[in-house]
């Protein structure tokens, strides 16, 4: 049986066949998916913007915030004027003139996109005196090459910045002088080149050296010459924001790797186990004679903000603090570092550095 013939369609029932009410509401309906595409497409631009204005150079200056920890709670300290106000920013405390010495030297102000980036870049010096904030004009500054450090040097009895292929420099109160670190080690700083490596860099308060570490091999400056020591950090160990802190109470230089926390004796480097801890600050708090840890917590992160979780440190194994209300750093997407923080020691208070951007 031959397969029975399908009519063909009708011509009719174009626009022209269409009836003046069919065509009024066919031009809404166009109008209304036309409305509603654009919309949508505000709102997801919209949505992907946090409410800090100047996060995304939309007006407004975005604003750090200090905080002290005493041991028991934290609190938000109220800074009046200007201050430091980007998203990278090393500080020490200043043992002799008894002040915080902060360099900061990250971007104040971002757009996103695939044409954004950072359109303000910050370098400038501050000292915070436990109730202002003070601005110093310098005439040379830092290089922030690599993950740098900040510390105290008893020797030089000033605050020093080493960065991250072994350069250095003090702070004399009103501006930077370059430190000579002549025969030291050759580091290439990560992402140069095969090869390259990274440099960790500490101050041993218990031996009054610079320590500086990559995977391999562990050197020691004591103001006149280099010393080698066999053995540094494993090379998985290292990671974006970590430095070495000084626990006093423990006579230990501590590091927080990625699986490890690794503890130098002035000898040789001991890895000890950990707790998930990534994106995190350390310090030493000499009132409490502890090394405390200042984690953002990922889960807590908002729209323009994460919440932070506080470890201390008993020279074998760390221990989270009940904390009900803490710091809040920048949204990690921002590209903000991790909080720097220093002990006051006229005030007996640890302070941390919340950058804005």
């Amino acid at each position: 049986m031959w397969p029975t013939q399908v009519p063909a369609p009708s011509t009719t029932g174009g626009w022209s066949d269409r009836g003046p009410r069919d065509r009024v509401l066919a031009i809404a309906g166009i109008c209304v998916l036309l409305a509603g595409a654009a919309i949508a497409t505000w709102l997801s631009i919209r949505g992907g913007q946090p409410a800090t204005p100047a996060l995304y150079g939309a007006g407004g200056a975005a604003h750090s915030t200090l905080w002290m920890w005493d041991g028991t709670s934290y609190e938000q300290l109220p800074v009046p004027a200007s201050g430091p106000s980007s998203n990278d920013a090393d500080m020490a405390y200043d043992r002799s003139r008894g002040v915080i010495v902060l360099w900061d030297h990250g971007c104040s102000s971002m757009v996103m996109g695939f044409q954004g980036g950072c359109v303000s870049h910050v370098n400038r010096t501050w000292t915070w005196d436990g109730s202002a904030w003070t601005g110093h004009q310098t005439q040379s500054s830092p290089a922030a090459t690599g993950q740098g450090a900040m510390v105290f040097d008893s020797r030089l009895g000033q605050v020093a910045y080493v960065n991250g292929v072994g350069q250095a420099w003090s702070w004399t109160g009103a501006d930077w002088a370059a430190l000579p670190l002549r025969g030291g080690p050759t580091v290439v700083y990560p992402g140069a080149g095969t090869g390259s490596t990274a440099l960790l860099v500490g101050y041993d308060e218990g031996n009054d050296v610079l320590v500086f570490v990559t995977s391999t091999a562990t050197w020691t400056w004591d103001g006149g010459g280099w010393k080698e020591t066999a053995g540094g950090i494993a090379a998985g160990e290292t990671r974006e924001d970590a430095h070495l802190a000084y626990d006093r109470a423990h006579h230990l230089l501590v590091y927080v790797g990625n699986r490890a926390t690794w503890t130098w004796d002035g000898a040789r480097w001991q890895p000890h186990s950990q707790p998930a801890i990534s994106r995190g600050t350390v310090g030493f708090d000499a009132a409490r004679a502890s090394l405390m840890l200042v984690q953002q917590d990922g889960p807590t992160c908002g729209r323009t903000g994460c919440g932070t979780t506080t470890w201390t440190w008993d020279a074998s194994a760390w221990s989270q603090v009940p904390v009900g209300y803490g710091p809040v750093s920048a949204q990690a997407r921002s590209g903000a570092f991790a909080m720097p923080m220093a002990f006051d020691e006229v005030r007996g208070v640890m302070v941390l550095f919340a950058g804005a951007a």
